[in-house]
């Protein structure tokens, strides 16, 4: 059962409300490390957590107002692009190893993950792209 656009929204804000909301408590009652990577706390992590997903939210609503369909085609594609970039992950990870093996990586913990995680999502709309036009 497909939800509305409204609801998804409606819940976008609930949830990024509530992050804000836990990040203001966490940081007045001063729970969490004040060594957490970039943001300071897990206070402040929550807070920019829920910034992010009001204006995700509120982007949605503007512009986001008509109802998508999607064909059988679209939701093939996707799968495909998925695939490779699950395959790519793999294939990376196993060539970081061999590399990690050969001489130490130095890159700190989350830089590391954020530029794991923003190449995949590179790799996913690049496969989807080009497979769009292919099929």
């Amino acid at each position: 059962m497909e939800m509305e656009n409204k609801t998804r929204v409606t819940i976008m804000y609930a949830i990024a409300l509530v992050a804000f909301i836990l990040g203001l408590l966490f940081n007045y009652f001063k729970i969490g490390s004040p060594h957490f990577q970039t943001f300071g706390s897990v206070g402040n992590w929550l807070i920019y957590l829920g910034f992010v997903g009001l204006i995700i939210a509120t982007v949605r609503l503007i512009f986001v107002s008509k109802k998508k369909t999607t064909d059988e085609r679209m939701e093939f594609v996707a799968t495909k692009a998925l695939r490779i970039s699950f395959l790519s992950l793999i294939i990376g990870a196993f060539i970081i190893m061999i590399i990690d093996g050969i001489k130490t990586i130095t890159i700190p913990y989350h830089m590391f993950m954020s530029y794991l995680v923003c190449g995949l999502l590179l790799i996913y709309i690049i496969a989807y792209k080009i497979l769009l036009k292919f099929y």
